[in-house]
């Protein structure tokens, strides 16, 4: 059985300005949405939330399952979060998305067919904004969390990308009532509760796409394993 996905794609690009919400921005390979790809390996069980330029995208995907964050210029991603779980029964486990990446159908693949029920995406990529969450990990188990400046190149960065409980998400929202409109979605998860976590390293499947520079980097990476 497919798990419910939570894309989260209310915020506006912060590193371009393009006027432009980034879910409609097509693969150069595939020619898919980032949004049509959601589509395809979740179907009905995508709910995406929305804010930035929300009607552009309902206008060209009428019929998605959307929740809507209208304070979405003033909140990250943990408020988009709690907005999408509202809806949805606790026992429910879910698969959290951000909407700002190209991602590839194996990882897809397998990502869906781990049975855990507590994952962490993470990734050992060296260009990693300031804001990164990097994870301190042991034996393949995370011990902590910190932002900003990377410590250690052994420690990966999450990427945003998590499975987990919608209890699990509504408790640790209560937890924090004053604090998680301005935080990001993995911020949230309590420092106690990261040992639940298994880690899921990304091999280079999953490609966040920030501004124009981004995009061409992608689509050359692309090319030159297509024609390896």
């Amino acid at each position: 059985m497919v798990n419910k996905a939570i894309i989260l794609a209310a915020g506006e690009s912060y590193d371009t300005q393009d006027i432009f919400p980034k879910i409609l921005l097509k693969n150069p390979i595939t020619k898919r949405t980032i949004l049509d790809n959601f589509l395809d390996h979740y179907g009905d069980n995508s709910l995406f939330v929305l804010g930035f330029r929300s009607l552009s995208v309902l206008n060209a995907y009428p019929n998605i399952n959307v929740v809507l964050n209208h304070s979405w210029s003033t909140t990250k991603s943990a408020h988009s979060l709690a907005l999408a779980v509202e809806c949805l029964p606790s026992n429910e486990i879910v698969d959290i998305y951000s909407g700002d990446y190209f991602i590839e159908k194996k990882f897809f693949q397998e990502f869906q067919s781990n049975t855990s029920e507590n994952l962490i995406v993470a990734s050992f990529r060296e260009d990693r904004s300031t804001k990164a969450c990097n994870l301190v990990i042991k034996d393949n188990k995370i011990l902590s969390k910190y932002s900003g400046k990377i410590r250690d190149t052994k420690h990966p960065e999450s990427l945003g990308i998590i499975r987990t409980s919608v209890s699990n998400i509504k408790s640790w929202i209560l937890s924090i009532p004053n604090k998680y409109r301005s935080l990001y979605a993995t911020d949230i998860i309590p420092e106690e509760y990261l040992e639940n976590f298994k880690i899921f390293i990304d091999d280079d499947q999953i490609h966040e796409i920030n501004n124009s520079n981004d995009f061409i980097k992608y689509r050359s990476l692309r090319n030159e394993k297509n024609q390896s």
